[in-house]
């Protein structure tokens, strides 16, 4: 009995010890967090799903569906691997400043030798094909040990402001540039004819012809905002920075995207350099000032059928980026 009792004992001690060293493990618990977390997002994808799948259906049955969310389309990867970052960029969301930080970062003391500008324009970029990638399984990859913990960046704006923006520089400008190309559809500047058909290109993308029609200029410029970044399968992994064109109006942005990249360790000289260019400069193609752009803008104000071909391309995008709906709902 006394030798059955000491065995006894010896099991029940060794079931606490491991008990207690599973429970105070930092690998154990370090684990228990991610299986947590990993949840924890699901849920908000799983309710953020069943939210646009709802928002959708309603505007199917009433007669006027959404472009849907999410569609693998387009991707542009600037990347700064001495601070463990990527910055995706988006088109007509200042693509081209974002493009000058990535290089800036990627190679500072290089960049400043030649006297380059992160304003410079797109075409004569310094770090053309030297940090670009256009996969983030390519962008793992370049990051080596850091490939589980760098931070991506994705700069958005306001939907509407984007698209303005788009139309202004590229169906208007850019089509009286070049009238043999017929940009924009041949829609001369008209704003309704340039929708209708972008609209039809986009509903035939998103429903998995992509094989079938080829990506256009014109697509790869004005595609919702959910279109890029890989953002179906990462968008939880971005830190999203929402920026405006007009330098007076971008202090708030910049900020934000100060606070991100001082958290990666980033300088302080550098990061007042980005700053000061950033407030102080245009890009080459702004538009924000220019009679183009204020036309387009009454245009939208001024004709319902206009913000309806609007409403159905990026309701969505106001809805998972949390924009103003005010203009887009009048």
């Amino acid at each position: 009995m006394a030798k059955w009792f000491i065995v006894s004992c010896l099991l029940l001690c060794a079931i606490s010890y491991s008990s207690y060293y599973l429970f105070t493990s930092n690998s154990w618990i370090k684990t228990v967090k991610t299986h947590t977390y990993k949840r924890f997002y699901e849920l908000i994808r799983e309710n953020a799903k069943s939210k646009l799948e709802k928002l959708q259906e309603e505007a199917i049955l009433a007669g006027k569906p959404f472009i849907p969310p999410f569609v693998n389309f387009d991707r542009e990867y600037a990347i700064a691997p001495k601070y463990n970052l990527s910055i995706c960029r988006i088109k007509k969301s200042m693509s081209t400043l974002m493009s000058g930080v990535a290089c800036v970062l990627y190679d500072t003391g290089k960049f400043m030798r030649n006297n380059r500008s992160i304003l410079e324009v797109w075409s004569q970029r310094f770090c053309a094909d030297k940090n670009e990638y256009r996969r983030l399984s390519e962008v793992k990859w370049r990051m080596g040990d850091a490939h589980h913990t760098y931070t991506k960046i994705a700069v958005i704006r306001d939907p509407i402001a984007r698209f303005i923006s788009f139309f202004s520089n590229k169906c208007i400008f850019e089509a009286q540039k070049y009238p043999d190309r017929k940009q924009c559809y041949n829609c001369q500047g008209n704003v309704t004819c340039y929708l209708e058909k972008q609209y039809m290109r986009f509903v035939q993308h998103s429903n998995n012809t992509f094989s079938k029609l080829r990506p256009s200029y014109e697509d790869k410029h004005a595609a919702p905002l959910s279109w890029n970044c890989e953002f179906h399968k990462h968008l939880n992994e971005y830190k999203i920075v929402k920026l405006v064109v007009d330098p007076k109006n971008r202090k708030s942005g910049m900020d934000n995207l100060m606070s991100i990249l001082k958290e990666s360790h980033v300088p302080n000289s550098t990061l007042e350099y980005i700053e000061k260019s950033a407030l102080e400069g245009d890009t080459g193609h702004a538009t924000y000032d220019s009679d183009a752009h204020d036309v387009v803008q009454r245009q939208i104000k001024s004709d319902p059928k206009i913000r309806e071909w609007l409403r159905r391309i990026y309701y969505l995008d106001f809805v998972i980026f949390g924009f103003d709906m005010s203009l887009i709902d009048s």
